[in-house]
């Protein structure tokens, strides 16, 4: 073999195992790819898991409280008064006694659209949100010694809200109300509703001030804050802001922000 015939058959090798080993890094690249985004996929999953346990267990848990709140209020008025109409009714001057009968039967009605009202409040949609709201403010202001008050700015608009969205808002807004009236020791709450003011976002804006004993907005995310947690969850599904500030005796201010893009 002549050394011309010798170098082109080293240029053939050469040039073989250059190919081999470029397309041995290539597909050791790929892989090395793979295997990054299926990690990626696995830690995103298990957080998505995590997170949807979390909300299970928020579920699980307001789904108790709520029922054990039904429980408590059918048996403090409705169930009492029922009872004592059926006592008047049995007197022998039960004829006597049909105006307060019908007095207590008016009420107990009332009470059980009330609570019907707070489980599924009737055709939310997004043109009514404000309104809606406003009637909130009226209705745990009725039930409670607590001024619960709000100002919606003229021309705001919610109509780009769905009316999912609308529903999960407004359920953002009823359990902040109920942590109110459970934990805050307020004696006035304050409820701003707009659209964008200069420069900021173009969305709705929604503001809950009270003048509460506060707490530490540091521990909002322990065990024991089922309800912040919950709010935080509801924004997260529908794309919304949510934020709390509180200090320690100095009330409570929440921020919910839902964009129009």
């Amino acid at each position: 073999m002549t050394p011309a015939q010798q170098i082109s058959e080293l240029e053939s090798i050469l040039h073989e195992y250059t190919t081999y080993f470029l397309v041995f890094d290539i597909v050791f690249f790929v892989l090395i790819v793979l295997g990054v985004i299926l990690s990626i996929r696995f830690l995103l999953s298990r957080k998505n898991l995590h997170a949807s346990n979390e909300y299970l267990l928020y579920t699980i848990h307001g789904q108790e409280e709520e029922r054990a709140r039904i429980a408590r209020e059918l048996h403090d008025t409705v169930a009492q008064d029922l009872r004592y109409c059926k006592n008047l009714s049995e007197k022998n001057d039960a004829a006597q006694n049909l105006p307060k009968i019908t007095e207590l039967l008016e009420k107990s009605l009332l009470e059980v659209r009330n609570m019907s009202y707070n489980l599924a409040p009737p055709d939310i949609t997004k043109n009514t949100f404000a309104s809606l709201i406003a009637n909130l403010c009226t209705e745990f202001k009725e039930k409670s010694r607590i001024d619960f008050r709000i100002s919606v700015l003229e021309g705001t608009d919610s109509s780009f809200l769905s009316e999912d969205e609308a529903l999960n808002l407004y359920r953002i807004v009823q359990e902040s109300f109920t942590n109110v009236l459970k934990h805050a020791g307020a004696g006035e709450v304050v409820t701003l509703i707009r659209n964008e003011n200069g420069s900021e976002e173009k969305g709705l804006y929604i503001f809950i001030s009270d003048d509460g004993k506060g707490f530490d907005a540091e521990k909002v995310d322990s065990k024991n804050h089922f309800g912040i947690k919950g709010m935080k969850k509801r924004a997260d599904l529908i794309g919304a802001k949510f934020t709390v500030n509180s200090i320690c005796g100095d009330g409570t201010q929440i921020s919910i922000f839902k964009s129009a893009i």
